[in-house]
């Protein structure tokens, strides 16, 4: 019964909160300015009070009134996964007696070790509003739209039928087990997306993919919704090819992460990525930890003021400009954290390895698998739908840029396969380093 009334209650929180912010991402220059330099305040003023970030004032010699602005936050210490890791465990051990009250999220552990963040309730529903503003951001009404979602560890998929409400045409949606996406079951799954038309489609890239590879295998039509949302890892243009042919143009491009919430959107037709600057404080920083327009991606959720996330490292690097006071992201390159190690000691980089695929059509999904520090295995699986090369074609020109990129330091092993397996976390890494 109380997880109920809790239940209720944070959805009329979201309802309230979805009212008082802006719906467009984009406005006044200046009046959102303004508004981020207030949360910035506010936020480092409630996290003065916390012992754990009042440690790291002290340390920097810095207080809440050194900081106004998200240029300001430059100043004070990136917070790393482990970082925050160790702090919620902290917060749990020590609070026994209220900690149920707690909402707790964990992230899907993509670097092998899950990670469970808490929040208040009433940040929780700041997140969930902030979603559905990013939803409406590029057109989608979440009232009388029609979605289909993932499921999550919280959420089950729902039975076919609709609710009352639903059949009167407000708040559709149904969730999508991930478990019905594999072999001949895609048949089904495909039927009922033909048979619901949803007008938006919400499931993990890894999902989306295999979908559409089945439909393009085996001939089939898929509903085209007005919108498709790949989530929980970096849509490249490989897989952004094979998902237009299956699904049409309106892809949607959201970044985020469980930790902070939505925060960076692509609208279909757009260039550049928008930010929710009134929710959000996204830096990025260089080599030296210095504001620039190239590197490191960092993000403060503003509205997390009982259990602040300030100057998240997220693990991504990321290309930016300055337009009247905001940030405007240009690109989304990947994780800094999967480099290359070599016997020397030395680690490099895969973001060149990233963009190997774009330079030949007729691969629908890739990963590099570097097996020792002299062997690296490439998985392909072929675009049904492009001919235009042949796998002896595609393999030599992988061993040719890869040649390039590292001499004879490795063995290159090409592996076909039909499609590729998600990890057990239920994501599809393009590079892991088995070494």
């Amino acid at each position: 019964m109380a997880f109920q009334i809790q239940k209720k209650l944070m959805n009329l929180s979201t309802l309230w909160y979805l009212l008082i912010l802006d719906k467009k991402l984009t406005g006044d220059p200046a009046k959102i300015k303004a508004r981020q330099n207030r949360n910035v305040h506010r936020l480092m003023k409630r996290a003065y009070e916390i012992p754990f970030y009042r440690e790291r004032f002290d340390a920097c010699r810095l207080t809440p009134d050194d900081f106004h602005c998200a240029e300001d936050l430059a100043r004070f210490p990136t917070l790393s996964k482990d970082e925050l890791r160790r702090w919620m465990k902290e917060l749990y051990d020590t609070h026994p007696d209220v900690r149920d009250t707690w909402d707790a999220s964990s992230t899907s552990g993509s670097t092998g070790i899950p990670l469970t963040v808490y929040q208040s309730q009433f940040e929780h529903a700041c997140t969930n509003a902030n979603w559905i503003r990013v939803l409406m951001s590029f057109g989608y009404n979440p009232f009388f739209g029609k979605m289909i979602s993932f499921e999550s560890s919280y959420r089950t998929e729902k039975k076919k039928r609709d609710s009352i409400v639903q059949r009167l045409g407000i708040l559709r949606r149904r969730i999508l087990s991930e478990k019905r996406c594999e072999g001949d079951g895609m048949k089904d799954v495909i039927a009922e997306l033909n048979e619901y038309k949803p007008d938006l489609i919400c499931l993990r890239k890894n999902c989306i993919v295999r979908i559409a590879l089945y439909a393009q295998k085996h001939g089939l039509a898929v509903h085209h919704p007005k919108w498709y949302i790949p989530v929980s890892e970096m849509v490249d243009e490989v897989t952004r090819g094979i998902l237009e042919k299956t699904f049409g143009p309106n892809l949607v491009d959201a970044y985020g992460s469980d930790e902070t919430g939505s925060c960076i959107i692509k609208r279909p037709g757009r260039s550049d990525y928008d930010i929710c600057n009134d929710t959000h404080v996204v830096n990025i920083y260089d080599e030296q930890g210095r504001l620039s327009n190239d590197g490191r991606v960092i993000i403060t959720p503003l509205f997390k003021t009982r259990f602040p996330i300030i100057n998240y490292d997220i693990g991504d690097a990321a290309s930016s400009y300055i337009k009247d006071g905001l940030r405007c992201v240009t690109k989304i390159h990947g994780r800094l954290n999967d480099t290359v190690k070599h016997e020397n000691g030395d680690e490099t980089s895969v973001l060149e390895l990233r963009k190997i695929p774009n330079g030949i059509t007729g691969i629908a999904q890739f990963r590099y698998v570097q097996e020792s520090f002299h062997d690296l295995r490439v998985e392909l699986v072929r675009d049904p739908q492009d001919r235009t090369y042949t796998e002896d074609q595609i393999a030599a020109f992988f061993r040719d840029r890869l040649t390039q990129l590292y001499g004879s330091e490795f063995r290159i092993h090409i592996r076909w396969l039909d499609v590729i397996p998600p990890d057990p976390n239920g994501k599809l890494r393009c590079f892991v380093c088995e070494c």
